[in-house]
């Protein structure tokens, strides 16, 4: 069975993540990362205000995750007059904390909080559930407080502490994710994304 994006998950994903820097006033860029497991990168440098350039950003990212390049988006809004892929003296402010619950046990943790994110992004099943989960927080404009709370919910939850860096990309919803040869002989298969906002 061949595995295809779901576009209306892809396009969600992205208004929640930019509408509230969007709502803001924020004239920021959103990065679309498109990377195949050779080592080759895409990326999508996106003003999310823009509804018609957003649309064909979005059928080109369609189009790579079909041809099986994996696609994440950085979740943090970007300086405009950036040049090249988003670093961290790249990103103007944070909208969300996140963690990846990369293992069953994190995800599991993460289900039984009484803490509940605003949305999930389930990234797999198999061999365990993989979950990336968002919280919305008031615009931080300082990213040393930001990455602070990034490792509270790596201590709350057993979560990568990897995710902690202000230009993170994480697994874009809606997408086919492509397992690299060394996590397919872990048992990781081919798998669409989910995104989950009922819970």
């Amino acid at each position: 069975m061949i595995l295809e994006y779901n576009r209306s998950a892809i396009e969600r994903h992205i208004d929640l993540l930019t509408k509230p820097w969007i709502e803001d006033g924020l004239s920021a860029l959103l990065e679309i990362r498109c990377l195949q497991d050779r080592g080759h990168s895409k990326s999508l440098y996106i003003d999310p205000a823009d509804a018609d350039f957003l649309d064909d950003a979005i059928t080109k990212v369609c189009d790579l995750n079909q041809a099986g390049w994996n696609a994440y988006i950085c979740v943090n809004p970007m300086d405009n007059t950036n040049v090249g892929p988003a670093n961290d003296g790249a990103i103007v402010g944070a909208y969300f904390v996140f963690a990846d619950a990369d293992d069953g046990e994190a995800s599991k943790q993460l289900l039984a909080s009484n803490v509940k994110p605003d949305f999930y992004v389930q990234t797999g099943s198999t061999p365990t559930q993989r979950l990336h989960a968002y919280w919305r927080v008031d615009c931080i404009l300082n990213l040393n407080n930001w990455k602070v709370m990034q490792k509270r919910l790596v201590a709350n939850f057993g979560s990568d502490p990897a995710i902690c860096n202000p230009s993170r990309i994480m697994r874009l919803a809606g997408t086919v994710a492509y397992p690299s040869k060394a996590k397919h002989t872990r048992g990781y298969i081919p798998e669409l994304t989910l995104l989950k906002e009922d819970f």
